[in-house]
């Protein structure tokens, strides 16, 4: 939800600063099938079809899930924005290991979201609401966007880290092109270097 509204405003302040969308196709994410097929494990198992049958597995799949995003976000943390993205990434991840597989979110802001302090559901819910019993609640989800905005839900801190992060991903790659930084081309200067120093080392021991 929140990440969203970060990628369109990174997508406006990278078109208003003078970058390149078509540059966005240049960036290399490795793992991203196994970033891909968490989150739609997650998207199935919140669908009302499978949460209302999925019962003690609801947890143990959401860790899981969580657990491959994150390993994603960790290999590519020198991408830029992604290590802001992974710290959020961790801070939700341990939110919901240490409360038994699911996010925290606090009475306050599930009140504001949706005008009472309880979460409605009819089956397995990736949120419970904070009780003097939740650990790292302040990792939980304390904040709420409210109706009428569009994709309105309740966000943690860590989600926060992941939108800034988000945002100064497709800002930086608009402008630098997206490359990794394993994969930026040598320039050409290093190159003669190299070559020069590799021919003298050749005529010493000629």
């Amino acid at each position: 939800m929140l990440l969203l509204y970060a990628v369109l405003i990174g997508l406006a302040v990278g078109l208003a600063s003078g970058g390149r969308l078509s540059a966005l196709g240049t960036v290399h994410i490795r793992f991203w099938s196994v970033a891909l097929a968490g989150l739609l494990l997650q998207a199935l198992l919140f669908s009302s079809a499978l949460a209302a049958s999925v019962g003690e597995l609801g947890p143990p799949l959401y860790v899981v899930s969580t657990a491959a995003v994150l390993m994603a976000l960790i290999v590519n943390v020198r991408l830029p924005g992604f290590w802001l993205i992974a710290l959020g990434a961790a801070c939700n991840f341990g939110a919901i290991v240490v409360n038994g597989g699911q996010m925290p979110a606090s009475p306050e802001a599930v009140a504001i979201l949706s005008g009472s302090p309880v979460l409605p559901t009819t089956g397995f819910s990736n949120s419970i609401v904070a009780t003097g019993a939740t650990q790292l609640g302040f990792l939980g989800d304390v904040f709420a966007l409210p109706r009428p905005f569009p994709l309105a839900n309740v966000f943690s801190l860590g989600d926060v880290l992941i939108g800034i992060g988000g945002a100064l991903f497709v800002i930086r790659s608009m402008h630098a092109g997206g490359v990794s930084p394993e994969r930026r081309p040598v320039p050409a200067s290093a190159r003669r270097r190299s070559f020069a120093a590799g021919q003298s080392v050749r005529a010493e021991h000629g």
